[in-house]
């Protein structure tokens, strides 16, 4: 990680102070002809080209960049009045005078590229300096002047001096509040340092155990965000503002005839980042990694049936309804609330640092998010790519002409080679694409399961395109049936998720998942799928491999039935089905006409399978919902608890436990929505501001609202004065009282109050 992952690179949102100085006028020696009017062009109409060329063209992180030093120049010149011509560009002399100014606080701040800061500098003056009218003629290249130069020889000095000591970056985080807090650790050349080649780039190692704290993260929205945004990154080389502006258009393109079994090529597509100023359409392509738990594919079909299934994005009824805003979705984002709004790099590598914090091994490192571009780019030179191959993965080819610029980035297999390479099967890859699992057919009930209607969108689609009813939106329809054949992917990739992370998969939240998991046709399923990793591996197999297969196979198969057992099992899991839900699985119901009538599972297994189906709820929603009407086709717990007792049957202590904790939240709602005759929806608007200004979990939400119950006592047994108390957090983030919590409540109810919304 460096230095330039912090906030310091980000200016303050009133900048009207800074870009007033584009509008200064030299008249002093020397001075050329100023802006005049004339029968074409206005004084204003003349600046403002001038405006739009040398700033508004540029990139907005390179306007941010631009903007710190200028905004240092501004108070530079303000602490020194003395200086000539006050905010103008001129003369090189106090140009010089302030660049020596920047390196000397370079200096003071042990900096390892001083050099860069002065460049950086010295290109935010030229810019301001281009739309400054009257500047002489000979100062027009004044990077060139001699005082200018100077300073860059010695910034350049400076630089080499500095990196004689190695600088690593040790990637540890704690939440304060809101802001995130890297702590930094400079080692010199001596035994407490790693002088290691790897400090930019992740080895395999590092790789895998980054993606498996990704997908143990707590936050799933934000942990497989990052394992997609991650995999996917350095598969496809994207830069940070190639990852910030990513969008749901995805192609899915079969025409690459490698052997054994033919490639699949899961194109994405862009017309927006730094190094595509004409927003033409390029292309990344994405391919299934050889070893499943490297699969970028997989990553990002988990990352997208979250969104669809969890977080509720409207995707593919958009597409259904021609509604053209689906496009406006982007796929990496911190929250649902921010999906159709380009993300920020403090927003994406906020996120990176907080999952890498979670690893068991420190993550030293020199960059955040272009850690996996360098990433990708080293693993592709160590397989011996060509320079030519490497410019087309990277999208560095656009300078080298119009082949580079209008061909090559338009098409997705441009850079094959680097794509089969990325994916594991090496330069050889055209006759070596041993895809074992890829040859296993997924039922498509439970691809639909996954992704309901979305066959019946995709037809509807291809009409609509072909017989031109509506607008055309060939986009959309390449979207649907991108999504289709990452529901396959995950279902393909599901026995070695299930064997890596357990009962902790996030996906066994989703009832379909649970339902085909517990179920003897996945446990054949998964048996095929190690069969045939093990039969279309090229490369012969030794023993220990055969072994570890066995073992992974025997370990799924061990988790299926316990799922089974617990929670899931097919042949007896009778209530509280939806028929239609049976009908997708072929599951029986009570109405079928060939199922024989049999007693109904116990209250206590019931609430226990709510329980652990309901474990990854993340909104305030949710969990109103979930108390009151019941979720994911179950009933409401308080009506399966009605139903135990008229049973005279006891619920375990785990589902009692877990009654308490949820009932606190939904009740305070109806009360508060009650005790001001609100809406529910505006008294659950509280609770939702509350979470999302102060960062809390649903989890942290609930037992703050326990413990700041009413009913609790403080001469209860074991307990304490409610005020006294703290809601448990994750290691790392500052403890929150009860009443500071009720702080916060109040502060939302007042707000929410005067707003004048129809809720």
């Amino acid at each position: 990680m460096s230095r330039s992952s912090t906030r310091r690179g980000r200016a303050p949102a009133n900048n009207s102070d800074v870009l007033a100085m584009f509008r200064l006028v030299y008249s002093g020696e020397g001075a050329t002809e100023p802006l005049v009017d004339d029968f074409s062009l206005t004084i204003e109409q003349k600046w403002q080209l001038l405006f739009d060329r040398h700033w508004r063209s540029l990139a907005p992180s390179s306007q941010t960049k631009w903007l710190v030093y200028l905004r240092k120049w501004k108070k530079w010149i303000d602490d020194h009045p003395e200086q000539p011509e006050g905010y103008l560009v001129f003369p090189s002399s106090k140009v010089s005078a302030f660049l020596s100014h920047i390196l000397a606080d370079c200096t003071a701040s042990s900096s390892k590229d001083p050099h860069g800061a002065v460049k950086s500098a010295r290109k935010a003056l030229r810019h301001l300096r281009a739309c400054q009218a009257g500047m002489p003629d000979d100062e027009a290249k004044f990077p060139s002047q001699p005082y200018i130069a100077g300073v860059t020889s010695r910034a350049k000095a400076a630089t080499a001096e500095a990196r004689q000591w190695l600088v690593v970056v040790c990637w540890q985080s704690t939440l304060a509040g809101h802001a995130l807090e890297v702590t930094w650790e400079v080692h010199a050349c001596s035994e407490e340092a790693d002088p290691s080649c790897s400090a930019s780039t992740l080895s395999n190692e590092e790789y895998a155990s980054l993606l498996d704290a990704a997908m143990r993260f707590p936050d799933k929205q934000v942990g497989l965000c990052v394992a997609a945004m991650v995999s996917c990154g350095l598969a496809a080389g994207f830069r940070s503002d190639d990852l910030q502006d990513t969008r749901y258009f995805m192609e899915l393109i079969c025409s690459v005839p490698a052997e054994p079994l033919p490639m699949q090529i899961l194109a994405l597509a862009s017309n927006a980042g730094k190094a595509n100023q004409d927003a033409q359409m390029t292309y990344a392509a994405l391919a299934n990694h050889r070893q499943p738990h490297l699969d970028c594919l997989a990553y990002l079909s988990q990352l997208v049936l979250y969104q669809i299934n969890v977080s509720k994005l409207p995707l593919l009824a958009l597409i259904y309804q021609n509604n053209m805003s689906w496009r406006s979705y982007r796929m990496f984002f911190r929250d649902p609330s921010m999906a159709t709004s380009k993300q920020t790099y403090y927003d994406l590598s906020t996120m990176l640092m907080k999952v890498a914090a979670t690893m068991p091994d420190t993550l030293v490192k020199t960059k955040v998010m272009h850690l996996m571009r360098c990433s990708g780019t080293v693993s592709l030179a160590a397989a011996a790519c060509s320079i030519d191959v490497l410019r087309v993965w990277g999208r560095w080819v656009r300078s080298e002409g119009v082949v580079g610029k209008s061909y090559l980035p338009k098409s997705p297999l441009s850079a094959l080679p680097a794509t089969g390479v990325l994916a594991g099967f090496g330069n050889n890859f055209m006759t070596n694409h041993a895809f074992g699992r890829g040859t296993v057919a997924v039922p498509v009930k439970w691809i639909d399961s996954l992704v309901p209607h979305a066959r019946v969108i995709l037809q509807a689609v291809r009409l609509r395109n072909r017989t031109r009813t509506g607008k055309a939106d060939f986009s959309g329809q390449h979207c649907v049936e991108s999504t289709l054949y990452l529901a396959e992917t995950f279902w393909q990739s599901s026995p070695f998720m299930l064997q890596r992370y357990g009962l902790g998969w996030w996906a066994l939240q989703l009832p379909a998942v649970c339902f085909i998991v517990g179920s003897s046709s996945f446990r054949q399923f998964e048996q095929q799928v190690m069969k045939a990793e093990l039969e279309w591996n090229a490369r012969p197999l030794s023993p220990q491999m055969s072994e570890a297969f066995d073992k992974i196979s025997k370990h799924v198969c061990s988790l299926s039935e316990q799922i089974a057992q617990l929670q899931l099992s097919v042949d007896g899991m009778m209530h509280p089905v939806h028929s239609q839900t049976a009908a997708n699985h072929s599951i029986p119901t009570a109405s079928s006409a060939n199922t024989q009538p049999r007693a109904a599972r116990s209250p206590r297994i019931e609430l226990e399978v709510q329980v652990g189906l309901s474990s990854g709820l993340s909104s305030v929603q949710e969990a109103v919902d979930e108390w009151f009407t019941g979720l994911h086709g179950f009933p409401a717990p308080p009506l399966l608890c009605e139903q135990a007792i008229q049973r005279g049957q006891r619920l375990s202590k785990k589902a009692i436990d877990n009654l308490s904790r949820r009932r606190h939240l939904p009740l305070r709602i109806q009360a508060l929505a009650t005790d001001r005759c609100w809406p529910l929806k505006k008294a659950l608007a509280v609770y939702e501001l509350v979470m999302q200004r102060h960062s809390l979990s649903l989890a942290e939400l609930r037992d703050a609202v326990r413990l700041s119950s009413p009913v609790r006592h403080p001469d209860a047994k074991g307990g304490k004065p409610a005020q006294s108390q703290h809601v448990n957090r994750s290691p790392g983030l500052p403890l929150i009282s009860i009443s500071q919590f009720a702080v916060w409540v109040q502060k939302a109810t007042d707000d929410i109050a005067s707003m004048s919304i129809s809720w």
